[in-house]
């Protein structure tokens, strides 16, 4: 006959495994997360960079009309090499 201390035993171990399958799982989902939010905030950097060049790039654009003394474009004529540039 097997003695209470050893089912208390077999029940201790079996809820140890139990509790290291689970913290396994759970840390793989975690290192999983942990690369994708990774790989998106370096997406979502490069955007960011992109549009900041952008302003600025228009920045500078604005900044030249604006020295050059440039009058807006008057409907019916064209900028020379501006046609088909459209966005």
């Amino acid at each position: 006959m097997v003695g209470p201390i050893v089912w208390s035993l077999v029940a201790v171990v079996v809820a140890l495994v139990v509790l290291a399958l689970l913290v396994g799982g759970l840390l793989r989902t975690l290192r999983r997360t942990t690369t994708v939010a990774g790989a998106f905030s370096s997406l979502l950097s490069d955007r960011v960079g992109l549009l900041r060049a952008r302003v600025a790039a228009l920045r500078v654009r604005m900044e030249q009309r604006r020295m050059s003394g440039s009058s807006p474009v008057q409907s019916g004529t064209t900028v020379p090499g501006s046609e088909g540039n459209h966005p």
